[in-house]
């Protein structure tokens, strides 16, 4: 009996074991053999001259080439070593065709990609290209292409879903910058939604939510300064046609849609104590795993730049630094889609009314396939394109019936790789400019320092001019009234050099006044805060303009707070609370109570004054994401006038509530949620306890470990640092300076950089998720933009 007790336990640790190894050793196939080495030499097709790059101690590579067509190979081929995975969901969101992977749910995804067409201009675009700008993508193009066929392990994110990356195309780079252009347009959602609003409440509600810029909003350039002499020369031909256009609400997408607030803050010497200029910049977006950007330094050619790029798309983007400048960027909010309502022939579903009679809509055909257990099925899907764009109302939520969107992302011609071409070569604040004038989106704001002292800043946007209204809400699309006649040309866009008051900086808010109507979705709180702090003393150090940065400090908070206790300092019931008020500095950090009070506070400030005139649906949709700035708008407009009707509930016929009414039912609904949530002891409801960034995977909802575990962070939606929050699930955080550069302009090895979570989207890599709790810290990492020559890491990629 004991022979044979023994031998099944030797025959059940041996399954065991064999079970142990067998794990291990696919763990090791599909999560370790993928990753790739930073040393050594590869033999690499394609080249004509050795390449070297040198990789730092967080896996950011600096390239080393001996002409420009094998450093953008080089980039191709590196960028798609650790990103191939994200690079393949972004085109296949751009293609529409994310069901031929990952199945039925994300069949409304594509008829979405599809009905827009962000294929089809990118396609028009690699045929409009410049022939240089053209290369540069094809070389990159075929550097992507090595990769995938020299690969012999492929990401983990492939064996698990049982697919592999197809060629990539050159317009697959180019749509990964549509999509990016698209994500930046605040139009796409907040339009629709405030036509819902007119529906449901009427137009004096609707009137009084639409946002206004108060007159004495801050401004990136001095309210009284002029604007420096012009630069001559600036080529912007566009045309003006019929295409095809976008839409938003309610997209389920691996790629992110929304990006929220951003910040540059650019200092003279005249302001800081080294006599130097200093220049900040952060990009303020949404949260992904891998990171939205990849870091990558570029040497070869006529080129010595690094920062941010686009992982798809060569060069350096939306920040970065070269031997005479460095840039970044803020979003620059302008209205460029318009929507119109069709009138359609009741006779023929196919036409539509124009001020000339009936015309034909164009007709696209789209092929759908879907992934399924049963193998692949095909849906056929039929797009009608009007005068204005595609008809979108079966694709969002949102949209009114025949409802056309013109967006000028889809215009023949961007010229966004041409800019960002010479931007990366550009020497100087002239050449900068030359630069952007050639971009017609994204609507970007660049802020700009030089080697040699000068700083400024340029708006880049083609602000449509319309026969008439704004762009505001839909309008009728039959008689023509409201169509575009052109654009607002480039040299009459707002711009600024080495303005007097020694600094320039940008929060998403208002540029300049102009003649000429932008958009009214600014933002202001955190301008207003950078204000306060740039007129507490003459001159900063670099520390000190480096710390800025992390500002926690709440204006929103600044102009509330003292209203909460004074219209609930006689009630005995809130006095523990009030007492977290009265003793707060206004900042949000992660040790604070009374930010997390804050927070709750406002939220449901925002609720009460708002669910009973739009209804709970419409509200909660108008504090989703970047949204939350219109509400914040309508109360900071009523805020000092206690008896504002925007503070009454309608459905109390009896009552007329006022401000204050609504601030000591606020802070009691506050009170219960975090009681309820947080318990009695409020020294525990610290904000780090609720404020969490947890960096997602798009397959983390179903395969959890590819997350991150969640982060305390500081700052909230209000604060320089920002920390948005998702109101679906309050109050974690889901947007913040996920890209950041500090730069010392008189010495350019000083300067650091950050993308969290990590370079590296391959799981189970040392740069997968390194540089997390490092930026939750607010600490950055150095450059070497001077030293990289000496980083010892080199791998070599060998002809």
């Amino acid at each position: 009996m004991k022979s044979k007790k023994g031998r099944a336990l030797i025959i059940a640790l041996s399954i065991v074991l064999v079970l142990v190894i067998i794990v291990v050793v696919a763990i090791q196939v599909v999560f370790k053999l993928p990753q790739p080495s930073y040393s050594g030499t590869e033999t690499v097709a394609g080249l004509s001259a050795p390449v070297e790059v040198r990789t730092d101690e967080h896996g950011i590579p600096h390239i080393f080439a001996q002409n420009e067509d094998d450093l953008f190979f080089a980039q191709g081929y590196i960028t798609a070593r650790e990103r191939m995975f994200q690079m393949d969901m972004t085109r296949l969101a751009g293609r529409g065709e994310l069901s031929t992977v990952l199945g039925d749910m994300m069949l409304d995804t594509d008829k979405f990609f599809r009905t827009v067409g962000f294929y089809r201009a990118a396609e028009a675009e690699y045929e409009n290209m410049d022939p240089g700008a053209r290369k540069i993508v094809d070389d990159y193009t075929r550097g992507v292409n090595t990769y995938i066929g020299n690969a012999r392990f492929l990401p983990s994110e492939y064996t698990i879903l049982g697919f592999k990356p197809q060629a990539w195309k050159p317009q697959d780079t180019m749509v990964c910058g549509i999509l990016m252009a698209y994500s930046l347009n605040r139009s796409k959602d907040t339009e629709l939604i405030l036509n819902q609003i007119g529906a449901a409440a009427g137009s004096e509600v609707l009137n009084s939510i639409i946002p206004v810029v108060p007159a004495d909003a801050p401004t990136v350039s001095p309210r009284d300064g002029k604007t420096p002499p012009a630069v001559s020369g600036f080529d912007r031909a566009i045309r003006l046609v019929a295409s095809a256009s976008s839409g938003g609400g309610g997209i389920d997408s691996p790629f992110p849609l929304d990006f929220p607030a951003s910040n540059w803050m650019i200092f003279s010497g005249q302001r800081t104590t080294s006599g130097k200029a200093v220049f900040t910049g952060s990009p303020d977006l949404a949260p992904t795993i891998p990171a939205l950007f990849y870091l990558v330094h570029l040497k070869g050619g006529d080129y010595d730049v690094m920062g941010g790029s686009i992982p798809g798309v060569p060069l350096i983007n939306v920040l970065g630094l070269n031997r005479y400048f460095a840039w970044s960027t803020t979003n620059g909010r302008g209205d460029e889609m318009d929507f119109f309502v069709e009138k359609i022939n009741p006779v023929n579903p196919d036409q539509y009314l124009t001020e000339d009679g009936y015309k034909d809509f164009k007709m696209v055909e789209e092929t759908i396939k879907i992934k399924g257990k049963d193998g692949v099925r095909e849906e056929k899907l039929r797009v009608r394109i009007s005068r204005h764009g595609p008809i979108i109302s079966d694709v969002m939520p949102r949209a009114p019936a025949n409802c056309a969107m013109m967006w000028l992302g889809l215009q023949p011609h961007l010229g966004i790789m041409e800019g960002f071409v010479a931007l990366n070569k550009a020497r100087n604040f002239d050449e900068f400019r030359q630069a952007l004038s050639v971009v017609h989106t994204p609507t970007l704001d660049f802020g700009y320092a030089d080697i040699y002292g000068n700083i400024g800043y340029q708006y880049m946007a083609t602000p449509p001019i319309r026969k008439a209204g704004d762009g505001t809400l839909p309008v009728p699309g039959e008689e023509g009234k409201y169509d575009w006649t052109g654009y607002v040309p480039f040299d009459k866009l707002p711009y600024d050099l080495n303005p007097g008051q020694g600094y320039v900086a940008s929060f998403n808010n208002v540029p300049k006044k102009t003649d000429y109507h932008i958009t009214n979705y600014w933002m202001i709180e955190r301008a207003l805060r950078f204000d306060q702090i740039v007129n507490s003393k003459d001159k900063f150090t670099f520390d000190e303009i480096r710390k800025m940065q992390l500002d926690n400090v709440s204006v929103e908070a600044q102009d509330w707070v003292p209203l909460v206790l004074a219209a609930c300092g006689g009630s005995d019931d809130l006095k523990r609370e009030l007492a977290l008020f009265k003793e707060w500095d206004y900042s949000a950090n992660i040790k604070s109570p009374a930010a997390t009070l804050f927070n709750s506070f406002y939220k449901h400030m925002i609720q009460n004054t708002l669910e009973n005139k739009i209804g709970a649906k419409l509200t909660a949709e108008l504090i989703q994401d970047y949204q939350v700035y219109i509400p914040d708008r309508i109360l900071i407009k009523a805020v000092k006038d206690n008896d504002n009707p925007i503070f009454d509930d309608v459905t109390t016929a009896d009552i007329r509530e006022t401000r204050d009414d609504m601030i000591r039912k606020s802070m009691k609904d506050a009170v219960k949620e975090l009681s309820a949530r947080l318990g009695q002891d409020h020294s525990t409801w610290e904000w780090g306890k609720v404020h969490q960034m947890t960096f997602k995977h798009p397959l983390g909802s179903k395969l959890s470990f590819y997350n991150l575990s969640p982060i305390p962070v500081n700052g909230d939606d209000y604060t320089i640092n920002s920390g948005a929050w998702d109101s679906k699930n309050p109050y974690a955080m889901d947007s913040g300076g996920v890209i950041r550069l500090v730069v010392d302009m008189s010495d350019l090895e000083n300067s650091t950089i950050m993308s969290p979570p990590g370079q590296s989207g391959l799981f189970l890599s040392p740069y997968y998720g390194d540089l997390a709790q490092m930026w939750a810290n607010g600490r950055q990492v150095k450059t070497h933009f001077l030293s990289a020559g000496d980083l010892t890491q080199v791998l070599t990629l060998q002809p």
